[in-house]
């Protein structure tokens, strides 16, 4: 699922129109329930703080909040969606003209305003521009603290760093675009090897990393479609409703409180549909399923199996294109070839950061790499 829009401007008209939608008693699913603490201690949220570095013009805060969602798989790879360590390249502004770093947190609640706060007791450049909307408010810290871990830069252009992770070869195109974006290889969701990953400065010591589905274990599932999954995120909290006119832009939704930057467990109902690439969950929210939101991009899914979650990743969350509507996401599958080829490179290499860009990586066909 795409994140929203960095313009803070654009995400206040976003949200502001969710004041139009139907109240509380319409809504027929939701990002789902919060995560207890303790429960599904591997799944990190994603965090970056993003800055326009315009030629001849003041720098400009655009980003600084939970971007996606991801899990440990070793003690400093973080598993992630592709479009969402790309999407600088792709969807924004290309690969340079800009500063931007990324974090991860395990906890279970982390706001914007606590990666603002964070970020203001750095010494990171540019949190000097972190003032109105993007000002630190003390009083409103969640309590205890959060704490948020910092993702290596993987790529830089005139030693300003803007890459935070590294990207599926085969997700991007290998030449930029006369605009300066790179270009994904295909936007067909079913087809594109959406997976990507962070590579922590330091190892985590205090919680057990996830295991990956083996290549081809999907199919060795007796009765898979019709398998329960749940999906486990940090996106926003908002669902499809019922009997009222679809809201400009926006379709009928409401937000159920609660933002993004909460671990919360979405079950997306029974998978409905199987690809070579990709599996499809249900996600129909007239039947109680929960639905996934902005944010949410890069969350592992797991099988249910005898009313228990097996906690090995069978996929990551792709994409959609209906606005957190349970529009059936796919999710892309983990038991692939070429996906336990760019881990296991990417594995080999997460003590030499720049080795692990050029030989494993979009990036480095991009000319991201150090």
């Amino acid at each position: 699922m795409p994140r929203l829009s960095r313009r803070s401007d654009a995400r206040v008209r976003l949200l502001s129109l969710t004041a139009a939608v139907l109240a509380w008693s319409a809504v027929q699913a939701s990002d789902g329930p919060t995560a207890a603490p303790g429960q599904f201690p591997a799944v990190a949220g994603y965090y970056e703080f993003f800055v326009y570095l315009p030629p001849g013009a003041d720098p400009e805060v655009a980003y600084a909040e939970q971007s996606c969602s991801g899990a440990l798989i070793s003690d400093k790879v973080i598993l992630t969606a592709a479009h969402c360590t790309a999407f600088n390249y792709t969807e924004d502004i290309g690969v340079s003209g800009y500063y931007d770093r990324a974090w991860v947190t395990f906890d279970v609640t982390a706001t914007a305003n606590d990666f603002r706060c964070f970020l203001a007791t750095t010494d990171e450049p540019y949190t000097d521009l972190l003032v109105g909307d993007y000002a630190c408010d003390p009083a409103a810290v969640t309590s205890p603290a959060p704490l948020f871990l910092p993702a290596a830069v993987t790529g830089r252009s005139d030693g300003v760093p803007l890459a935070h992770g590294l990207t599926h070869p085969a997700f991007l195109r290998p030449t930029l675009r006369p605009d300066g974006r790179a270009t994904r290889a295909t936007h067909n969701l079913q087809l594109a090897q959406d997976l990507g990953v962070l590579i922590l400065e330091q190892p985590v010591t205090d919680r057990t990393p996830l295991a990956i589905q083996p290549v081809g274990a999907l199919d060795e599932v007796r009765g898979l479609v019709g398998t329960p999954v749940v999906s486990v995120g940090y996106g926003l909290n908002w669902a499809k409703e019922f009997g009222s006119p679809p809201t400009p832009g926006i379709g009928p939704m409401t937000d159920l409180g609660g933002g993004n930057g909460v671990k919360r467990i979405a079950s997306v109902g029974p998978l409905a549909n199987v690809y070579a690439n990709a599996v499809v969950p249900r996600q129909d929210v007239k039947k109680g399923d929960d639905t996934v939101c902005f944010g949410d991009s890069g969350s592992p899914m797991f099988l249910v199996r005898d009313g228990r979650v097996d906690t090995v990743i069978s996929g990551v969350l792709s994409g959609a294109t209906n606005w957190c509507q349970g529009s059936r996401d796919p999710y892309y599958r983990i038991d692939q070839q070429a996906a336990h080829e760019f881990v296991q490179c990417v594995l080999r290499n997460q003590d030499d950061v720049r080795a692990a860009c050029r030989e494993c990586s979009a990036e480095d066909a991009i000319g991201l790499c150090d």
